[in-house]
Order: structure tokens, then sequence, then C-alpha cells
């Protein structure tokens, strides 16, 4: 064989090595930059107004990575990388990321300024449905994303909720450490599993007991016609806490979330409710309520999105601090990747309740105890 024959099956070997492994292979960066114009009152006694540039009211700024591998029998390998961060200013996102590095002190870890913030695992897809290992979103977040008029954006979303449990986003809404399982689709029928090791400690001398946010879930969708249900259980082991002042007891408790939610598609309308309940191990925060009503309607090439929900929390026996937020917004599509926006949230504190208003990715926290938080925001998302 003549040397330009060699190259040239040499050539055309490496061209169909790599058109297989681009078919069979698939690797997508994508992301979302969000910024608005806001106009906050915290409720504050003097300077309660304020002009501000936010990120992530319509939706968080990020950006990630997703792959996907055809591994033949109808089986993939799956991974995403998803990273957080403030477009006002191009700050990554701190968080509570590692529960690994959990103290008695401070039963959430360590705050990491780290790049995958959002999503990071790896794992398997097929018949069987879909298993991956990492960090991820619990069983608890998908309920309220698809019984939320909102979809958890925009002032005054669902997730409200997150100040009711306690732990902030992570340990409710996300989880590291965790192995999550989905079932695929039967009969309009979908559950979902997931098993956090929490902060995978020995209970050694000056850490936390070893089932230290320990996390499991499970939920069930139902989908027919117009009509989708959605129920969720999960909880996680918190330290214990008792006492006047309040001190760590050396033990874990554990809290329970539950979750019944519903929407119903009629044209184009959608009506969405839901209840979540929240029972905590401690003498403080020892339970908590939220119940919603929204809707959502296609106006114009724009969607007009309104909700109402009240929060309820018990701090301490015979005691109770409660909040009621009423949002409104409305979303005009310049594109498929491109949309301008103008949301309106307001959230009236009863006497001694401190809630915070928050967006897909920011909040305006209370100027003061039982303050009414109210804001205007007009502003842009783009896709990518």
């Amino acid at each position: 064989m003549t040397i330009k024959r060699k190259l040239v099956c040499t050539a055309l070997s490496i061209a169909s090595a790599a058109a297989w492994a681009q078919s069979a292979s698939d690797v997508k960066l994508y992301g979302s930059v969000d910024l608005g114009v806001a106009s906050v009152n915290n409720g504050a006694h003097s300077n309660a107004s304020s002009t501000q540039i936010s990120s992530g009211i319509l939706h968080p700024s990020l950006f990630g990575l997703y792959g996907t591998e055809d591994l033949g029998g109808g089986m993939q390998a799956v991974f995403q990388l998803e990273a957080g961060f403030d477009a006002d200013t191009g700050a990554l996102k701190t968080y509570q990321g590692n529960p690994s590095t959990a103290t008695p002190a401070a039963p959430g870890g360590a705050s990491v300024t780290g790049v995958f913030n959002r999503r990071s695992y790896v794992g398997l897809r097929g018949d069987f449905g879909t298993v991956t290992l990492g960090r991820d979103y619990t069983p608890i977040y998908w309920a309220a994303l698809d019984s939320d008029a909102l979809s958890l954006t925009l002032y005054g979303n669902l997730q409200e909720s997150v100040v009711l449990s306690g732990t902030g986003t992570d340990r409710f809404g996300r989880s590291s450490n965790a192995l999550f399982y989905v079932t695929p689709e039967m009969g309009g029928l979908t559950g979902r599993a997931m098993y956090s090791a929490g902060s995978e400690s020995g209970g050694t001398p000056g850490t936390p007991p070893s089932d230290t946010n320990r996390m499991r879930a499970v939920s069930l969708k139902y989908l027919y016609a117009g009509l989708m249900v959605t129920a969720v259980y999960q909880d996680i082991a918190l330290p214990q806490v008792a006492g006047m002042p309040a001190a760590f007891t050396g033990g874990t408790g554990r809290r329970k979330d539950e979750v019944i939610g519903a929407r119903y598609n009629f044209g184009r309308w959608a009506l969405t409710t839901g209840r979540l309940r929240i029972q905590q191990p401690t003498l403080a925060n020892t339970d908590a309520s939220q119940y919603w009503f929204g809707a959502t309607a296609q106006l114009g090439n724009g969607t007009v999105h309104a909700n109402f929900q009240r929060l309820r929390q018990r701090v301490a026996i015979g005691a109770a601090q409660a909040g009621s937020v009423v949002s409104l917004a409305y979303i005009y599509p310049l594109s498929k990747r491109t949309a301008l926006y103008s949301s309106y949230g307001q959230i009236d504190n009863s006497a001694g309740a401190a809630f915070p208003l928050v967006s897909a990715d920011t909040s305006v926290a209370p100027g003061a105890v039982g303050a009414e938080i109210k804001a205007l925001a007009l502003g842009m998302q783009h896709s990518f």
C-alpha cells in the first residue's frame, strides 16, 4: 500500500470515528442571563425605598453543561453540571453545598464559593427510568414547580417555602451526596425517590451525629388530560435543639415535609393550588404551613401570572408568625430565547413575622419585624 493510500485510509478512519462519536454522545452548553430594574420597599421605618439592578428575577442567571452518551440497548449515560451567578456583578453564588463539613454550631456545613452549586450529577437512563448520583433537586422542588402558577419564578413564587424549612434551599429543595431515581411514565403516573448520605460523618468528637442531614424522599405525579396532581413526602435528620436559651443537645430529630399540589389546564387558562406542611423536630420553629392558589392566562403573545399564598409558622408554644403573599406578572416573549417581563410582589407580615419576598434567585429582606414588603420590576431574560 502506498503512503498516499495509507494517508487516505487513515483520514477516512479518523473521520468515521469522529462521526460515530458525535452521533453516540452529545454535550451541550446552555445558560440564562436575567437582569431587571426593581423598585423595592422593604417596610423599614426609614429609608425603606430603593432602586436596584437585580439578577435572577424571572430566571436564575446560570450556565451549565448537559451530556448524554448512547451505550446501546436503549441505555444512556447522562451528566449535568450547572452553576449559578449574579449577572449584575458576575460573582458566583455562595452556598452550603458540602454538608460533610458540618459542625454542631453549623449543621449545614461550611459556605462554599464553588462553581457547580446548582446541579452536579452523573447517571444512567433507560427503560428502567433514570438513576443519578451527586447533587440535584429534591422531589419537593419538582412538586412545587409543577403546581406553582409562577413556576418558581418572579416575585412571590412558592420558594417562600424555603424560609419555612429552616435550612434554606439546601437540605430542602436541593441535596448533596445523594442518589436519585425517576421512574418511567406508566399510564400517566411518574414516581421519584431520593436518598442523601447527608454529612457522611463518623460521629467522632467535635462533629454532629452520623445521621446529620441524612435525607430521604418519595413523590408521585399523575397526569390525565389537562389535570396534574402531585404528592411528596420527605424527611431529614437535623440537630436537636432544646432549652432556654436553645442549645444543641447532641442528638438529631427528623423534620418532615409534605406537599400536595394540583394544576388544571384548559385552553388558554390554567389554575393551580396546593398545600405544604412542615413538622420540625425542635422547640423553635416547631411546625409551618403554606397554602396557595394561582392562575395563568395567555394574553396576546404573552402570559399573565397571578398567585396568592398564606404562610404560617409557629415559633414557640402559643405563638405564631404569618404572612400573606400576592404576586402579579406578565411575560412577553420576543423570541424563543428572549423575553421581557414585569413582576409585582407584596408580602404582608403579621406582628412578629419577618418573612422575605423572594423571586427566582434573589429576595428582598424585611426592613423591620412585621414589615410589608413591595417590589416592582421590569427586566429581560435571555437563554442560550
